[in-house]
């Protein structure tokens, strides 16, 4: 099995300058245009866009602006799945976004398993679940409607994808429930330390990004890092409870940008106010 070395940290000293360089003194709004270049050309996941318009437009602008390869969605992109009218809004808001980037989203709650979710992506695989490789990448798209049990279909199904991974891969998975949250949702409603957080950890998993609580999260679990990224729209929530295995928490909306250089995964979380909120290395 590979081995890495999860290097985390809050935000240090030159982030939290860049940080306050990218907000506006003068009481104008910030720009995006701020953010670094670096930033340019890498991976986004966030979520839970749901009602929440005016943010998740002023989040896909952030989006727009880092010119990803790929975006993934942590789930709840509208607000009624089976409502076209929440399907509207969301294509008005992310239509040029969508136009020029590969969009990758995780079945959420909030979807209802609808036809018109399906009918507007076409994904690999069964569409529920499925793997995208973006090298040194490899992301493992789940579905938390469906059962994850142990010897279930899906978990047979990841458990052969990351028995088959290559070893030289960094492997992230994208899914709506999170496993280890204190936000505002109960404690890992669908039991997932009990079926796939074996796995994760058997086959070192680098990174797991989730969303549903509304919030930014991020813990470190026998070495995997964990991310809620559920900031991307929906009424933001604060802290239930605490956790051992909490490292940051912020009640804000966000995006997280993914970039790979010199055999890291670097992560930076970025606010609607383009201010930097978290940003941690995976080695």
């Amino acid at each position: 099995m590979k081995r890495h070395r999860i290097v985390l940290t809050r935000i240090t000293l030159t982030a939290l300058l860049l940080a306050i360089a990218c907000g506006q003194s003068d009481g104008a709004e910030p720009s995006w245009k701020s953010l670094p270049v670096h930033l340019e050309g890498g991976i986004v996941v966030y979520g839970d866009s749901r009602s929440g318009h005016d943010e998740h437009r002023r989040i896909v602008e952030g989006i727009e602006h880092v010119r990803p390869l790929a975006v993934f969605h942590t789930g709840d992109l509208v607000n009624e799945g089976t409502d076209p009218g929440d399907w509207q809004i969301f294509d008005g808001i992310t239509a040029d976004l969508l136009a020029r980037t590969a969009f990758y989203p995780a079945l959420g709650n909030h979807e209802r398993e609808s036809d018109l979710y399906f009918d507007h992506f076409d994904l690999p695989g069964n569409e529920r679940w499925y793997t995208v490789a973006l090298p040194p990448m490899k992301f493992i798209v789940l579905d938390t409607e469906s059962s994850l049990a142990v010897g279930s279909t899906q978990y047979q199904w990841l458990r052969s994808q990351l028995e088959t991974a290559d070893a030289g891969d960094a492997l992230a998975a994208v899914f709506h429930y999170p496993p280890y949250s204190t936000g505002y949702h109960a404690e890992d409603e669908k039991g997932l330390r009990k079926s796939i957080v074996p796995l994760f950890e058997a086959y070192d998993v680098d990174v797991v990004f989730t969303g549903h609580d509304h919030d930014y999260e991020r813990s470190l679990v026998n070495g995997v890092v964990y991310v809620v990224t559920g900031g991307g729209g929906g009424p933001l929530r604060g802290r239930s409870r605490s956790s051992p295995f909490s490292q940051v928490f912020a009640s804000v909306y966000h995006f997280c940008a993914l970039y790979v250089e010199e055999g890291k995964i670097m992560v930076d979380v970025w606010d609607s106010n383009v201010n930097l909120v978290d940003r941690f290395e995976v080695e």
